[in-house]
């Protein structure tokens, strides 16, 4: 039996491209981002615009990228 199972490559990048970010830019006990000071050296309160948009994603996808 061969099962052929089609899927949104682009869709499920931009899923993980999300989960990613998120692991990275999270707010610090002051509020701001831990991710856009230390990888970017700038200063940005959390959520920042990478994870306001990573946040998008994943509740557009239904909140856990499956």
């Amino acid at each position: 039996m061969v099962v052929i199972i089609e899927a949104d490559k682009a869709h499920a990048d931009e899923i993980a491209d999300a989960r990613s970010i998120l692991l990275v830019h999270r707010a610090e006990p002051d509020g701001l981002c831990w991710g856009c000071h230390e990888v970017s050296c700038r200063f940005a309160w959390f959520p920042c615009p990478q994870a306001r948009w990573a946040q998008r994603v994943l509740a557009a996808d239904g909140g856990d990228g499956r």
